[in-house]
């Protein structure tokens, strides 16, 4: 964790992940994923974090729209990755994949946070509940908040030193 001129960047997130690929946010993927999490898919650029119904010792989800046919699914622990995979299994037209060791998640924190994306790149911070693709350091990410003054940002893995790397030295020049 680091603190610097009011944001607090957190890059060693535990966090588990998973896409849920479909052929159209439609029936009948949409009405499994709807039966499993109790919301509907989310709709463009948007997120959400979700407890699955009957599930709650299994934790909350953060569910992100990446494209027409993914959505991001995020979790602290297996539990709730393997809870939503298992509910849905035998749904068609989609299905979920792990991208546990291919996504890694940093997190953002304070009043400075759209600053930093902006001088990273990118027109703006996701509101709240909002999800969007952008670039920072010339790197593609998913940027999205589902808490009040954090935006959680995920990169490739194989991207996520130099990302690192390109915010800390922009925090430095704070």
């Amino acid at each position: 964790m680091d603190d610097r001129a009011g944001l607090v960047l957190e890059d060693d997130l535990r966090l588990h992940v998973a896409a849920l690929r479909y052929f159209k946010p439609a029936p009948p993927f949409a009405t499994a994923f709807a039966a499993a999490t109790g919301v509907a898919l989310p709709s463009r650029l948007t997120a959400a974090r979700v407890s699955l119904p009957g599930a709650a010792a299994a934790g909350p989800l953060i569910f992100a729209w990446m494209r027409p046919t993914q959505t991001l699914a995020l979790a602290q622990g297996a539990a709730a990755l393997e809870e939503l995979g298992a509910r849905l299994a035998q749904a068609a037209g989609g299905q979920v994949v792990t991208l546990t060791g291919g996504l890694r998640i940093l997190r953002l924190r304070g009043a400075r946070v759209a600053e930093l994306i902006g001088r990273l790149g990118s027109a703006g911070a996701p509101r709240l509940n909002e999800a969007k693709r952008v670039r920072l350091a010339d790197v593609p990410v998913l940027t999205l908040s589902v808490c009040e003054g954090e935006v959680l940002l995920a990169v490739e893995r194989a991207y996520a030193r130099h990302l690192l790397e390109w915010l800390e030295v922009t925090l430095g020049d704070w």
